[in-house]
């Protein structure tokens, strides 16, 4: 989610009042307005540089790659949320390969060192595709927050992939236009109206993507054992959407964290070792390849 100044907040909980057209219409180009990218942080700069590069074309921009480990090993591919970039996992990486994994990982459309202006989950979910046709197959799949979501959502439509774990990932749609809502401090009288006008003017014309993008009812398919990994102090993704993703994926597991909030998550030693432990255990019988 975009950083949204005290003094435009204040003025869109006014403007939600007096013109909540406007209003709406406001916000449906804040919502849309990335700004620069972020940069790499200093304790994720030794991983990011030590990375093999590539890119992979996306429509027609162009997706930054990274590459770490064995080329040989079984590889699992890290997708990373909205502001954010394929160095934001550099704990994960270094965890990762220290059990024996190769990683892969991607900087979003609009995000890190790709191209682009705006990205969606939709958006995300083809550079999962791209990543996989140019560098996969891949043992698993970890995605975070807006990268969890569209990891889940194309493993319910057939991306290949033997496990997966979801961080802080919200369930759909609505509950990223909830957040953002909140972020700016409009209203939830006004979530109808800013949900059909996103919808009506989204980037390229695509229809329903409201119900297209809802991980509950398009839920990862239940021979893919999941973990799900979520903080109680989330602010940007409520963890009760955690639990009813857990509950629509039959024989997942939900691991709760307190205090580390949306991101600090991805750093927490504990996560990691759950993350690294669900990715490399044995696959159960009846869903091993």
């Amino acid at each position: 989610m975009p950083y949204v100044p005290t003094a435009v907040s204040t003025g869109f909980r006014v403007l939600s009042a007096v013109a909540p057209p406007l209003a709406v219409r406001l916000a449906t180009r804040v919502f849309w307005r990335f700004g620069p990218p972020t940069p790499v942080r200093p304790a994720d700069r030794a991983v990011h540089d030590r990375a093999e590069r590539g890119t992979v074309a996306v429509g027609d921009e162009r997706v930054a790659t990274y590459r770490w480990g064995d080329p040989a090993a079984p590889t699992a591919l890290l997708a990373h949320g909205w502001k954010s970039r394929a160095s934001r996992f550099a704990g994960l990486v270094t965890a990762l390969e220290d059990a024996g994994f190769a990683v892969v990982s991607f900087d979003g459309i609009a995000h890190g060192d790709s191209t682009g202006h705006r990205m969606s989950a939709l958006d995300q979910m083809a550079a999962i595709r791209a990543v996989h046709d140019a560098e996969g197959p891949f043992t698993a799949v970890v995605g975070h927050s807006l990268g969890g979501l569209a990891a889940g959502l194309a493993l319910h439509d057939g991306f290949p992939a033997d496990r997966f774990v979801s961080v802080s990932t919200m369930t759909g749609f609505d509950a990223i236009a909830e957040s953002f809502l909140r972020l700016v401090g409009m209203p939830p009288r006004l979530h109808e109206r800013f949900c059909d006008h996103v919808e009506r003017t989204f980037p390229g014309g695509v229809r329903d993507v409201r119900a297209r993008i809802d991980l509950v009812a398009h839920p990862v398919p239940a021979h893919v054992p999941t973990l799900f990994v979520h903080d109680d102090d989330d602010r940007m993704s409520r963890p009760d959407g955690a639990r009813l993703l857990h509950a629509a994926v039959p024989g997942s597991e939900l691991m709760v964290t307190r205090g580390l909030g949306h991101n600090r998550i991805l750093d927490d030693p504990d996560v990691l070792a759950a993350v690294v432990a669900h990715v490399t255990a044995p696959l159960p019988l009846t869903v091993r390849r």
